[in-house]
């Protein structure tokens, strides 16, 4: 490491340290230890609220209830994120985020299931620890009465899982509610106190769909089948992504077609993912699944047609930044060796703009994420509750007991 470099991490290694051993900061840490069973209950609270992608409304009214709870005042906005500034709204803000979607279907059957420390319950984690992260993150640094040369501004945002192609992000970003182009953004998402997320996965999402005349199964045998031309795509797309290097991954998440065994159907279609950190690489897969869907179709004798169902962007944000170093060292300060990470989160719209931007997890342990299974063990929250308030703190300039409040 170049020698700056080193002088850089000791500047931010002191000046968190500063921040840790100040009054105020010191009140908000005691004040999480001290309400740590509310926090549990604030996020079983917001976890059994429905919440699946595009219908987060009922989930952003309760957060938006809890926010005016603790004294703040919030606003949904035209897509249905919540917005709430800590004091103002201004230029230049540090922006902290939580998506309010789950995975789950609103049907899913929600009745949280307590054994020992560990609740389980779907959707507990991811987001239920970034919400509460964020909700909790406000309501200590209020009742620690701190102020920041900086606004700062929370963000409970919709879309992020799956077909919510992360939406809400893009619009906070598209139309930000405070001044200017310019921010920094640090997402909670998920569990753990070690993860900075400085790299977006990007992804792309595809509908493929083949049709045919369709027809009975012996008097019109052997007429052109869809499923058999999706079965044949999928044989020769697959093998074609395991040699490529760079970081790909793809999946065939759904099939669906037909309406009988003994009736050839006149449609099918599937669902195809294609993830990498290289714009690069997802352009030319893309092209690879349109020439073999293309090549197939033709040599079966069906129709087809592709359609783009999710884009999610890649981006990086460098480890030269203030945000990532000063994470990294907040991470170490609570006795944690921080890990760099690449993965598909909100911070994946920032990061592709130019803007500066993480992902961290919100503390505790947790496991069987996106099933019904999933479940969240608190051990260690504080910790993660510290690193997210000191990182906070620094970032948005807190004004510590040494020197006066800014005007």
């Amino acid at each position: 490491m170049k020698q700056y470099d080193s002088i850089d991490n000791r500047s931010i290694r002191s000046r968190l340290q500063e921040i840790r051993s100040d009054p105020g900061i010191g009140r908000a840490i005691r004040f999480y230890a001290e309400s740590e069973q509310l926090i549990l209950e604030d996020q079983v609270r917001l976890t059994m609220v429905p919440a699946p992608p595009f219908e987060e409304s009922k989930r952003a009214a309760c957060f938006k209830e809890m926010l005016a709870d603790a004294g703040f005042d919030s606003t949904i906005d035209s897509i249905g994120n919540v917005v709430a500034a800590y004091e103002r709204f201004g230029n230049n803000p540090l922006v902290v985020g939580a998506h309010l979607d789950t995975v789950f279907p609103d049907n899913t059957r929600l009745e949280p299931e307590r054994k020992a420390s560990v609740v389980r319950l779907p959707g507990i984690a991811d987001n239920g620890v970034g919400l509460v992260s964020a909700l909790w993150l406000f309501k200590a640094l209020r009742m620690a009465g701190l102020r920041f040369d900086r606004p700062l501004v929370l963000i409970a945002n919709v879309g992020e899982e799956g077909i919510g192609n992360l939406r809400g992000a893009r619009h906070v970003f598209e139309n930000p509610p405070w001044d200017g182009n310019s921010c920094e953004f640090v997402a909670i998402d998920g569990c753990g106190i070690r993860r900075i997320t400085n790299r977006g996965l990007g992804s792309r999402r595809y509908l493929v769909r083949m049709t045919g005349p369709g027809g009975h199964s012996w008097a019109d045998f052997p007429r052109p089948n869809p499923i058999n031309g999706l079965a044949e795509a999928i044989h020769a797309f697959a093998p074609l992504m395991t040699p490529l290097p760079g970081g790909v991954a793809y999946n065939i998440g759904v099939i669906e077609g037909g309406i009988s065994v003994n009736a050839i159907p006149s449609e099918a279609r599937m669902e195809v993912d294609v993830r990498s950190g290289d714009e690069g690489l997802l352009d030319n897969m893309e092209s690879r699944l349109y020439r073999t869907v293309e090549v197939v179709a033709t040599r079966v004798g069906v129709d087809h047609s592709i359609d783009v169902i999710g884009k999610r962007p890649s981006g990086r944000t460098s480890t030269d930044t203030a945000l990532v170093r000063t994470a990294l060292e907040a991470t170490r300060l609570i006795g944690v060796d921080p890990v760099l990470d690449l993965g598909s989160t909100d911070a994946n719209i920032p990061m592709s703009q130019g803007i500066p931007a993480i992902s961290i997890g919100g503390g505790g342990r947790c496991g069987n994420i996106h099933t019904e299974k999933e479940w969240f063990d608190p051990t260690n929250r504080i910790a993660g509750l510290e690193r997210l308030l000191v990182l906070v703190a620094s970032l948005a300039g807190c004004v510590l007991a040494s020197r006066p409040e800014p005007s």
